[in-house]
């Protein structure tokens, strides 16, 4: 069991490291609004790997393998991405003070928005984790399998919430300056992702 929960809280650790939507999300409303606004969203994209894990262990994730469930979650993706894009560019240019960030929408939500609409977690969970999970479990939603997937979300939030305490507490070390330049590189990362996932929907199509 110990085994188990081990691998499930590494693994959930180095899903989250990569600086991806999620992570920039993270430090960006650590900077500017502390901690607590910087961990809900970490919180938010937790519950949604929790919800995949579960539909894994019911075994639901495997139905969602098709190509028109691919192309709702790649245009929800899209949209998500490219409303924090705008955002992250707005920021930029005049920094909002902490009480405006709930003008982004609430943390949870975006957190959790980011996670569930993001195909290629989807198509992780399909190979990967559905895989890894069903390996812990003998092919079916054993113990083991119930363990190792809370231990992977557990991982998860655990990284998100390091990157939320450095994020949350680090900005009072900041100048303007460089909170612009983070916001600048953060709308680059969301519209790059929003591009990917756009791509990737084109060639769907054709």
């Amino acid at each position: 069991m110990i085994e188990v929960l081990v691998s499930g809280w590494l693994i959930g650790v180095a899903i989250a490291l990569p600086v991806g939507p999620v992570i920039t999300e993270v430090i960006r409303r650590g900077l500017r609004a502390g901690f607590l606004s910087a961990w809900q969203v970490g919180l938010g994209a937790a519950a949604s790997h929790a919800i995949l894990v579960s539909l894994t262990l019911l075994g639901v994730v495997a139905l969602l393998d098709r190509p028109i469930w691919h192309s709702i979650l790649s245009g929800a993706g899209i949209l998500v991405l490219g409303y924090l894009g705008v955002d992250a560019l707005r920021a930029s240019t005049v920094l909002p003070a902490a009480e405006d960030a709930a003008r982004a929408g609430h943390p949870f939500l975006v957190g959790f928005s980011i996670g569930i609409a993001n195909p290629i977690t989807l198509l992780w969970f399909l190979t990967v984790g559905g895989a890894l999970i069903a390996a812990h479990g003998g092919g079916r939603p054993g113990r083991l399998a119930v363990a190792f997937g809370v231990s992977f979300v557990s991982g998860v939030l655990c990284w998100d919430t390091v990157v939320a305490t450095l994020a949350g507490y680090g900005r009072r070390w900041m100048g303007r300056a460089t909170l612009r330049a983070i916001n600048v590189i953060a709308s680059v990362v969301f519209f790059g992702f929003a591009a990917r996932l756009l791509w990737k929907l084109a060639q769907t199509f054709r």
